[in-house]
């Protein structure tokens, strides 16, 4: 059969005879299959095309009927299955290679380009002139569809044509065909006056038709419309043909035709072949991979395989901008002496919407190897055994870039051992043997290294603080590093803070990171593209990409992913994968995640520009009330009797089996948990931000006194944000208990007092009253004022009889003041309500002061094991200030022993601790006195 799309709606059979499809809504069917032949078109998409945002409860059972009238036009010539298959997911039509008419266009384009490549001008010309008689008027002129539908289809192929159009000219010019097109160049500027290139070749055209004055006057109209519109000058090329013309330029008169040849043999012989060398030129500040290069040259330079050896492909795959074909062309200039026989360059455009066809770049490898045009067969297998052919016995060096897919190579590969083959791919190609590298972000020495080879040493070692954030804004991308620095070194004026502050305005990175025709955004986006190109109703990944791109900058894991996207968990994984193949994600660990920061600055804007605010919104609201229900049910198991944030109903996570399991958990999603707190907030979650600061409680006063401090302070905002004193209360208490952490009872005592304020006087408030007071006596216990310390125990208890960890802290109070009897009878109170309740940090806690307690007591012994069930309790369950100060107190029991030694090593372990965790009073105060030790040459001799 025959369709057609560029122009009016035809359906012929393969006589030319017109099959009727019937109904508007039928047509509307069959084209939108058209417009992705052989391949699965959603339900959705169909019933969008056919109806709008009107479809009819009735759509489905539609659809089914206007399928079987479709079959009964399209099936009654085909013998075997029908052309139309229904899926689970949508629809497919089978389409033949030659049958529809966009198919043969695009194909012919692919031609053309490699035509152009070759710079055989009288194939452009043939190609182009029949892409073009493809053309019957406005694609799809006679079908309704939603501009949703038509749109981005028929922009697409207006721009394709317009690409031919302007090969078409460009290879009439070279064949002296000027005289009989500035006429329709002419009607062309007119149509689109911004188009340069038509602007140019009009020019050149009217310059050698002898028309110079017309051609002046066609450069004047261009700068002045071009000017009008965009407000800027015409593009240097057209501003130095201007020039050439005003010279009267010699060299733009037609280079005269080339002698006649006689023709070609099919092949030639090695004697008599051509010896290609096409590789681009290497940068000469190459900075950075040079463990890559040197292995990829080691390979290339090892001894000579024998006859009869398996090709080598040696691969390097990376996302956009990574530097693979810069790496691959570097790799080549220095072994290329080992290839006499030539080095061939191609480029597949791979990434590109039009990727070129196998069979194209077949034709230019034969042609490159000397092989006229009329010797070059048709079809994939037929010129693949003829290029194997030419190339048997010879060294070549062989670099395929921008490589699609492993199906694309793999019929440009030799046949034999001698010759070498180099493949730059976004997508990892696994299924060849030879070296395969992964290009990941510069370290940050390189990284440096490559910003100062372009800008200069002297510029940015001279704000060492702007040239981080500027390296940390490019991630370690050579592109965007390069085009840093091209931006300084085109401004002098500018500093690398000027810079740094571009680059770190809100949204802007993608903005400032281009140079000339060089873009960053434009280097990523092109992988995203390929998303687009998956069949309708398979565009999982792309739609995943966009809105993970909500997550904030840290790994994370299928799980979140499936809550942020509100996808099933086996969808989720197959697209992350994908996106993961596609160099769109990056993979660290197994089942965890990460985006490149420039990839993630990409899909926050496409997520801006093509989902709904609303969809933005309600993703990150699951994602975060996902990470608080999931710190809640932690803080059930890691301090069973704490206070926990009221939460509103809704579905409960699976609870976690033990403590160990719990905080394992935190562990694994600690960065997440942390900036999700920030994420809320931004997002105008307000609530659920404050609820998950102070969910997150339990495990960041496990030694993570820098997350207790920036999530509190963020949920302190958040609660101011939303009017609610009581969470506002809750987070100055939040806050207070993390100076206290810290060694900063002076602090912590003003954030208390704050939230005592905000709680005295209002109903309902007792267990928060008694939190506060009791927080505000650790606060006087450090300070030394053990009474008031004891004063404030007393009157919290008063509120929250059963709060074991207030307990605690009466013994202590009572132990600083002498009275140990009582002291140790408040902590087996405390102790037979802690086992109880399994609550494993205040029984550690409680321990801990039993030993504090038995010191005081002149019972050093005890005190001993006391300390030490604490800390069996602490480090099983990763408690990192706990056992600083447990391993603190046991030093000093050790002591009061006599072991001094091992005292010393508890004090050391002790000091380490407490750095870690940023507790600044004890640190200083072991510090001090191991420093004391030895001076004293009372340290052990080891």
């Amino acid at each position: 059969m025959r369709f057609g799309l560029l122009g009016s709606f035809v359906v012929e059979d393969a006589g030319g005879t017109p099959r009727p499809v019937g109904t508007p809504k039928a047509r509307a069917l069959l084209a939108v299959l058209l417009m992705r032949p052989n391949s699965l078109v959603s339900w959705d998409t169909v019933k969008a095309a056919m109806w709008g945002e009107s479809v009819p409860a009735t759509a489905r059972a539609s659809l089914h009927n206007h399928v079987a009238r479709l079959r009964r036009v399209l099936d009654a010539d085909e013998a075997t299955e029908s052309r139309i298959q229904v899926a689970p997911l949508g629809f497919r039509l089978r389409v033949g290679e030659d049958e529809l008419d966009v198919t043969r266009f695009d194909d012919l384009l692919c031609r053309a380009r490699a035509a152009r490549l070759a710079k055989d001008w009288t194939a452009v010309a043939a190609l182009t002139g029949s892409a073009l008689a493809l053309w019957r008027g406005e694609p799809l002129s006679d079908v309704v569809l939603p501009d949703t539908e038509r749109g981005p289809f028929v922009r697409r192929l207006d721009e394709a044509r317009l690409q031919v159009l302007e090969w078409r000219y460009e290879a009439d010019l070279h064949l002296g065909r000027h005289q009989g097109i500035a006429a329709e160049l002419a009607e062309l500027v007119a149509a689109h006056p911004l188009r340069e290139t038509f602007h140019g070749q009009l020019m050149l055209a009217l310059h050698r038709s002898g028309r110079q004055a017309d051609a002046l006057l066609a450069y004047d109209t261009a700068r002045r419309t071009i000017r009008s519109e965009l407000g800027v000058d015409p593009e240097p090329g057209l501003v130095e043909l201007h020039r050439r013309i005003l010279r009267l330029d010699p060299s733009l008169a037609v280079a005269p035709p080339a002698p006649e040849e006689p023709p070609a043999a099919v092949g030639t012989s090695a004697a008599t072949a051509p010896v290609p060398h096409q590789l681009p030129s290497a940068i000469a500040d190459f900075t950075g991979r040079e463990e890559e290069l040197a292995r990829i040259v080691g390979e290339l330079a090892a001894t000579d395989r024998p006859e009869g050896a398996t090709v080598l492909v040696h691969r390097v795959s990376g996302g956009g901008g990574m530097g693979k074909t810069t790496l691959m062309v570097q790799a080549a200039h220095r072994i290329r002496e080992r290839f006499p026989d030539g080095q061939v360059f191609l480029d597949l455009g791979g990434m590109t919407t039009m990727p070129m066809t196998t069979e194209s770049a077949l034709g230019l490898l034969l042609r490159t190897l000397g092989v006229a045009p009329e010797g070059v067969p048709d079809g994939v297998q037929a010129r693949s055994a003829l290029f194997r052919s030419l190339v048997a016995g010879r060294r070549m060096l062989i670099l395929l870039d921008d490589a699609g897919d492993a199906a694309q190579i793999r019929p440009l590969l030799p046949g034999t051992a001698g010759s070498a083959v180099l493949v730059t791919s976004r997508r990892r190609l696994v299924s060849f043997p030879g070296v395969r590298i992964d290009l990941g972000a510069l370290p940050d020495d390189a990284a440096h290294r490559l910003l100062a080879s372009i800008v200069g040493e002297e510029r940015v070692t001279a704000q060492p603080e702007a040239t981080a954030e500027v390296l940390r804004a490019c991630g370690g991308m050579p592109l965007a590093l390069r085009l840093a620095g091209s931006r300084l070194a085109a401004r002098p004026a500018w500093s690398v803070q000027d810079l740094a502050h571009r680059l770190h305005s809100h949204g802007r990175v993608l903005r400032e990171l281009y140079a000339d025709d060089l873009h960053v955004r434009t280097a990523l986006q092109m992988s995203y593209e390929l998303l687009l190109q998956e069949p309708a109703g398979l565009d999982g990944p792309a739609r995943a990409f966009r809105l993970l791109g909500l997550m904030p900058s840290v790994a994370f894991g299928v799980e979140a992913a499936a809550v942020l996207l509100g996808c099933d968990e086996l969808c989720v994984e197959d697209w992350l994968e994908a996106l993961v193949d596609a160099h769109l994600l990056e993979s660290p660990a197994p089942g965890r995640y990460q985006f490149h920061c420039l990839v993630q600055a990409l899909a926050r804007e496409l997520a801006k520009e093509t989902d709904t605010e609303e969809e933005r919104l309600r993703a990150v609201e699951r994602l975060v009330t996902w990470c608080l229900r999931g710190a809640d049910a932690a803080t059930a198991r890691l301090a069973p009797s704490a206070r926990r944030v009221p939460l509103e109903p809704g579905p409960e996570p699976s609870a976690f089996a033990g403590y160990d399991e719990a905080h394992a958990w935190c562990e694994r999603e600690r960065e997440l948990l942390v900036a999700a707190v920030s994420l809320a907030h931004g997002a105008g979650l307000h609530a659920l931000a404050w609820k998950l600061a102070a969910s997150l409680w339990a495990y960041v006063r496990l030694g993570r006194s820098d997350d207790w401090q920036c999530t509190h302070l963020t949920g302190l905002a958040a609660a101011r944000a939303a009017g609610d004193e009581r969470a506002e209360a809750w987070m100055l208490n939040g806050l207070g208990n993390g100076r206290m952490q810290a060694g900063r009872p002076d602090e912590a005592i003003d954030h208390y007092r704050q939230a005592l304020r905000i709680h005295e006087g209002k109903p309902d408030r007792d267990r928060e009253l008694g939190a506060v007071l009791s927080n505000i006596g650790t606060c006087w216990t450090d300070l030394g004022d053990h009474r008031s310390a004891l004063r404030h125990y007393r009157q919290a208890l008063v509120h929250d009889p059963e709060s074991t960890a207030t307990m605690n802290n009466t013994a202590d109070a009572l132990a600083n003041l002498g009275r140990h009897d009582e002291a140790l009878a408040a902590l087996d109170e405390a102790e037979r309500m802690q086992r109880a309740a399994c609550d494993r940090v205040s029984l550690a806690i409680g321990l801990r002061i039993r030993g504090d307690v038995l010191r005081g007591a002149r019972r050093p012994a005890e005190a001993v094991e006391a300390y030490r069930s604490a800390l069996v309790l602490q480090r099983q369950g990763g408690h990192l200030h706990g056992e600083a100060v447990s391993l603190f107190g046991l030093g000093d029991a050790l002591a009061d022993l006599g072991e001094r030694a091992e005292a010393v090593a508890c004090w050391e372990r002790s000091l380490l601790g407490m750095e870690r965790v940023g507790d600044a009073g004890r640190a200083v105060e072991l510090r001090r006195r191991l420093v004391e030790i030895h001076w004293a040459g009372a340290a052990p001799q080891s």
